[in-house]
This record gives structure tokens, sequence and C-alpha cells, in this order.
């Protein structure tokens, strides 16, 4: 008995020298770790992350695609802080303008930056997850905080039925007496499991099993349970091309009065599945209906707005130059060159003819700014 106690002390001993090898190791690796999302659920997702956090982020097993860097004041992944009342250009969109698989400089904000001369007057409001009825809500925080000059949208698969399910921490739409209506489930408090990460550190062998392995056991009896019942109302809800033309009209016609601006300083960049583009056999599901994506460009285009659609953008570049715009096969989210074409089309259809009705506003300096500072104050004083 005794002999049998002392080998089983051994064995646990020797379970946990590895398990802190292995966190030991680990921990210089660029496991993703490092970023908590605001407690302040009223100014999310203004205010994103916590600020001035450092982080690390890479994909798969291996960790590829390594990246390092620290958040903003407002807790967005940009390397310098926001300002209020400083007119900049907006980025808004999901995790693809979030950006954490790419360097600052190459992301869409920050290549307009470049092309604008003013780096720090482009603004990225990237938030994973986000959806069209998240991108309203944002516009408004943000219109009241930074008097925005202009704003740029990337439209990714499934931001129109997205916006009909209601998901903790997030804007949805609900109909209400026949009339979509904002509501939000804001994500209140902090869990246990947020609490210990502050107060101890993040475990770089959890967050490996977790970010980059994707594995918990919450989405093991989440699979389970998703076996056993049928699909909800609302999934078959959102696939209904009536409701997501309803959000689509919601969205163009909330969305100048959200940021205080003219249709024709808002652009909306449509992404499309590039997969498909690459090799038919891979494309994916949509969860926004074709014809429901291509009624939100055609409204778009006759409400004024500036729009790219950007399927046929993508399908000539490839055809011309076989240079893929993400990190296919592992990642579906832009790469450098995704971003450049996303930039150029923003800034083809924002500054048409070197026009400046939409350049932003001081955050640099120079000529530009200090013309965009007068133009506003001479509007506020009219």
């Amino acid at each position: 008995m005794r002999t049998a106690l002392s080998r089983l002390i051994w064995l646990l001993l020797g379970g946990l020298a590895v398990l802190a090898a292995c966190e030991g190791v680990l921990r210089l690796l660029p496991v993703s770790m490092g970023l908590y999302r605001t407690p302040q659920f009223e100014r999310w997702p203004l205010q994103n992350f916590e600020a001035h956090l450092p982080y690390a982020y890479s994909t798969s097993w291996a960790m590829l695609n390594a990246h390092r860097g620290t958040t903003n004041n407002y807790g967005h992944i940009a390397p310098f802080d926001y300002r209020r009342d400083s007119r900049p250009l907006l980025v808004i969109g999901d995790s693809y303008v979030e950006s954490l698989m790419n360097d600052y400089a190459d992301t869409l904000q920050g290549q307009l930056g470049r092309r604008l001369g003013a780096p720090s007057a482009v603004y990225g409001l990237g938030v994973s997850g986000l959806s069209a009825s998240d991108y309203l809500a944002l516009s408004r925080l943000a219109r009241d905080e930074f008097r925005p000059a202009a704003a740029v949208f990337l439209i990714t698969d499934g931001d129109l039925a997205e916006s009909l399910s209601p998901r903790l921490g997030n804007y949805y739409l609900a109909s209400d007496g026949g009339a979509l209506r904002l509501r939000y489930l804001p994500m209140q408090g902090e869990s246990l499991q947020k609490k210990l990460r502050k107060a101890v550190g993040d475990s770089a062998l959890y967050r490996y099993l977790q970010a980059n392995l994707h594995f918990s056991l919450d989405g093991l009896f989440k699979s389970s349970a998703a076996h056993a019942a049928p699909p909800a109302a609302g999934g078959r809800a959102v696939q209904d091309g009536d409701l997501q033309r309803r959000v689509a009209d919601w969205f163009l016609a909330e969305l100048p009065g959200g940021l205080g601006l003219p249709p024709q300083c808002i652009v909306l960049l449509v992404d499309t599945d590039r997969y498909a583009i690459y090799r038919h056999n891979a494309a994916a599901p949509p969860k926004d209906l074709p014809a429901s994506r291509q009624y939100l460009i055609e409204q778009a285009r006759r409400l004024g707005f500036g729009v790219s659609d950007l399927d046929p953008v993508f399908r000539e570049r490839y055809a011309r130059d076989g240079l893929k715009f993400d990190y296919w096969p592992l990642d579906r989210h832009w790469n450098r060159l995704g971003h450049a074409v996303g930039a150029d089309e923003a800034y083809r259809l924002l500054f048409p003819d070197g026009a400046t009705r939409c350049r932003p506003g001081a955050a640099d300096g120079g000529p530009d700014a200090a013309r965009s500072a007068a133009q506003s104050g001479a509007r506020d004083g009219a």
C-alpha cells in the first residue's frame, strides 16, 4: 500500500513538473494571450479591450503568423492613441479591421493613413464578432466622441444575418411592431475566469489550448447539445431573405445620422468569398444570402454611398497576378495585399480627382488638417 501511494505521489509530481515545463516553454513563445474586454459595457465597442495592454497573437498549433503589440487608450490595435473631437477618418468592421494577424502598417487603416499622408488621422475601430447592428451602435458612439470626417465600413459575410441573433455582449435587431429596433445584451461585470486571469496572469498553456488549438470543455458540451437538439428558431430566421433585406434597409437608413455624415463621405467595402475565387470547391456556405448581399450593394449605391463590390475587384487582380489576398488555407482574414486592395478602393471612392470634402481633420497637423479644422469651425459658428 505504501509503495503504491509513493508511486502515485511521484507520478503526480512528475505530471506537475511536465506541466510547469510546458508552461515555462510556452511563455517564451507567441501564444495568443493578453487581451481583456473592457468592463465599461456602456462604452463598448468604442472602448474595445482594456487600454495599454501588451498582447501576443498567433494561429494554429504551430503558432504561425506571430505578432505582438499593445492596445491604445481606447483598447484598439493601433500604435497611437485616439483623441476626442479630432475629426478622423474611421475604419469600422469586425476582426478583419481589428487585424491582430497583421502588422498595423499593413492594415486597411494603416495603408489609408499613408495614402493621406496623415497616419494618425485614420482610426481603426475593429472588434471581433461585430455585425451591422453593432456597426451602427459603434457609429453613434464614435460620432459623439470623435466628430468623424468620413467613414469606411468593411462588410463581411454574416453582417446582415448575425444582426438578427441576440448574443450576449453584442447589439442586435429585434422586431417591434413591424419595425426593427436596436437592442443590447451587455456583458456586465467580470467572470471568475477573467478575475483569476487578471490576478495571477494568463497561463500560456491554457491559452495555447484555448486560443491556438480552440479546445475547451464548454465547446465539447455545446457540441454534444447541438447534435442532440433541433436548430433554434432564430437560426432559421436569419436565413430569411426578406429579414436580411430589412436589416440592409435599416442599416443604410440609420447610418448617415448615426455618423453625422452625408452618404458621400461613407464607403462600404463589401467583401467576398476569396477562397471560391482560388478554387471553386473551396467555397463556404454563405451566412448572408447572395441576393441579400446584392440588395445591400444596389440600395447603398442608389442612396449615394460610396460602394465597392470587391468580388470583381479581387477576381481581376487574382487573374492578373495570381496572388492571394488572405492567409490561405489556414485563415480567411485579409493579408497585406487584401488590405491594400481595400485601401485603394476606399481612397478612390472618398477622394475622387483629389476631392477634399471628406478629408480627415487635425490628428496629424499640416495644411489639410488646418483647412479641415477651419472649415469645421466655420460650420459650427454658422
